[in-house]
C-alpha cells in the first residue's frame, strides 16, 4: 500500500467524522437488535435530476461514514459474500434546525479504496 494511498483513507475518514462537517447519526438494524451512534457527512436537499438529465426538485438525502466505525462496534455491515448489506437499515440524525430525521437506507455505494460508504436514503414511514 503506497503512502499517499495511506494519507487520503486517514484524511478521508478525519473529514467524515471529525472535521467539522460531521453530525450524529444513529444506525438501526432492520429487526431493532443493533444499534450504533457513530458521527458521519449527512446532507438532504431539493434538487435531482430525471432520466433526460434536467433537474428537477425532488428530495435527495444521503450518508456517509467509515465502514471501519461499525466493524469497531461489531455492527453488521457485511453479509456471508462480505459484501455491504445494509439495504432497510434505519438512520436518524438531526437536520439544521436540529429535528431529528428518520430515514431507511435503500441504496449503497461503498468505497472499498478509501474504506467509505455512501448510503442514499428514503423517508421513514
Amino acid at each position: 500500500m503506497g503512502r499517499i494511498l495511506d494519507l487520503a483513507r486517514r484524511d478521508s475518514k478525519r473529514y467524515l467524522t471529525s472535521g467539522g462537517f460531521e453530525v450524529n447519526i444513529t444506525i438501526t438494524t432492520p429487526n431493532g437488535v443493533n444499534t450504533l451512534a457513530m458521527t458521519g457527512y449527512a446532507s438532504k436537499h431539493f434538487i435531482n435530476f430525471d432520466s433526460d438529465g434536467l433537474p428537477i426538485n425532488s428530495k435527495n438525502v444521503h450518508i456517509s461514514f467509515d465502514e471501519n466505525i461499525l466493524v469497531e462496534n461489531s455492527y453488521p455491515v457485511r453479509n456471508s459474500n462480505n459484501e455491504v448489506s445494509l439495504l432497510n437499515h434505519k438512520v436518524s440524525y438531526p437536520d439544521s434546525t436540529g429535528n431529528i430525521r428518520t430515514y431507511i437506507i435503500r441504496e449503497t455505494f461503498p468505497d472499498e479504496t478509501l474504506g467509505l460508504i455512501v448510503c442514499i436514503l428514503s423517508d421513514f414511514k
